[in-house]
């Protein structure tokens, strides 16, 4: 039996009256915020982190995945994912726009993301809220979320709005809300494994022949066991665009992200894994000069929690390039999940699908139809995003951006990247604005004028 305490009850002063709160300010929560403030909406946008920008910056995460459509240099995403984008090409911290779109990802410099983030913020007129943990849900008998309670150097706060966007990428909000969630698969409930991206510098000095001495080196690693590495590679331009440097994405690590000790665990071991792998590289003759720029302030997550919506999409969505009348988001992005009990296969990106070389795994002995056979969209093609997947089934006041979207498991494991959470947050925003200046609740909105002026400010519907 776990022990308890009682705490005794205490009044949690008002700290702000809003029309729309935005919790999180990562890819699904900025252009939420953004697009809401510019409906004319008073907005504030709490962050647990000193900056902006979510697993792009405080987990390093790089390049901006699901800019085009499946296999080809077809943008999908436009308007403030577009404009953000540009912000930090501007700057000399991005590809411009053009050049990205020939590109898998958009490379991008994580510390001018934080600026243009900040920047972009205030001229919006968004009020911004750093080092604010949120902890709880403040719902009527009748279901309708009315505060959001926080925690931060202060103490415990509310926040009343008139809609609440929950861009935690946990649902965490709609969690505490009372709203359903799913977690994971099916099978067993396990999300994909976390993994963290380092960042490391010293390649220009490394020739073709020695960075091919250090794969080989990384592969027989991971056959032996001693890294459990999902790929072997070198890194990219990733959250980062100096040439001299590289992001890495290769570490794994099993855990729900929603448990406090998974994440402990998690971080400690990619920390490890990325000190172990810059040591195993400079180990071969040429590349002892790399050296590590910096690890992230956050493990990289990919899933958790998944609210079950008004509407729902799943992989068959995905490969069939599915469209909708209520479309309020295009992804051309592609079933990727990353092996839930963290395998890795030789060296080789290990991913899980009925492909999968772990013939023994109970996946796929006794569960084999839940597994993904087929992975893309058609080529040129994208799927719809409906807006029922934003809303909750039986919470009002309450929107979701991001990754926590309603989808299933194969489905979350394509709009989990961050372009699409981009322009899903841009749809959150503006229905949350949409709702709070008409006095209705999100799932009240009309798709058709949602639609209409996501188009109007260049989104991609």
């Amino acid at each position: 039996m776990i022990e308890t305490v009682i705490q005794p009850e205490q009044d949690v002063p008002v700290i702000a009256d809003v029309d729309v709160c935005v919790i999180g300010g990562g890819p699904g929560g900025l252009p939420a915020a953004l697009a809401s403030a510019r409906q004319g909406a008073s907005t504030l946008l709490v962050e647990m982190q000193g900056f902006f920008g979510g697993m792009a910056t405080a987990g390093q995460i790089g390049p901006i995945l699901g800019h085009t459509a499946s296999r080809s240099h077809t943008p999908v995403i436009g308007g403030i994912p577009q404009e953000i984008c540009q912000r930090m090409a501007d700057m000399g911290h991005a590809w411009e726009w053009g050049r990205a779109l020939q590109f898998w990802g958009i490379p991008f410099h994580s510390e001018g993301l934080k600026i243009v983030a900040d920047r972009m913020v205030k001229e919006a007129g968004v009020d911004p809220l750093f080092h604010a943990l949120f902890v709880d849900a403040i719902v009527t008998d009748e279901g309708l979320m009315t505060h959001a309670v926080i925690e931060s150097k202060s103490g415990r706060h509310a926040i009343r709005a008139r809609v609440f966007v929950d861009a935690t990428g946990d649902a965490d909000v709609a969690y505490r809300a009372g709203a359903e969630c799913t977690k994971g698969r099916p099978a067993d409930e396990m999300p994909m494994s976390m993994g963290s991206m380092f960042r490391f510098g010293g390649m220009a000095s490394v020739p073709e022949p020695v960075q091919t001495a250090m794969v080989e080196t990384m592969r027989e690693a991971i056959r032996t066991g001693a890294l459990n590495l999902y790929g072997a590679g070198l890194g990219c331009l990733g959250s980062t665009t100096r040439e001299d440097e590289r992001t890495a994405n290769i570490t794994r690590v099993p855990g729900d992200p929603t448990d406090v000790w998974d994440l402990t665990r998690a971080e400690l071991a990619t920390r490890e894994l990325a000190w172990r792998v810059l040591d195993l590289w400079r180990s071969v003759p040429g590349a002892e000069g790399l050296y590590l720029v910096s690890t992230p302030a956050h493990v990289g997550l990919r899933e958790s929690r998944q609210i079950v919506g008004e509407q729902r999409l799943t992989g068959e969505d995905v490969i069939e390039g599915r469209k909708r009348s209520d479309a309020i988001a295009r992804c051309g992005y592609w079933i990727d999940i990353h092996c839930p009990r963290g395998l890795v296969d030789g060296g080789s990106v290990h991913l899980c699908s009925t492909a999968c070389t772990k013939r023994d795994c109970y996946m796929l002995t006794d569960f084999a139809d839940q597994l993904p056979t087929e992975l893309y969209p058609p080529d040129d093609d994208w799927f719809d995003i409906p807006y029922g997947c934003l809303v909750p089934q039986y919470v009002d006041g309450l929107l979701v951006s991001g990754r926590c979207i309603s989808a299933d498991h194969q489905a979350m494991a394509a709009t989990r990247v961050m372009g699409t959470c981009m322009a899903i947050g841009e749809a959150a925003g503006t229905a949350a604005a949409l709702a709070a200046m008409g006095e209705r609740q999100p799932r009240q909105v009309d798709v058709d004028e949602l639609r209409e002026t996501l188009i109007a400010a260049g989104a991609l519907v």
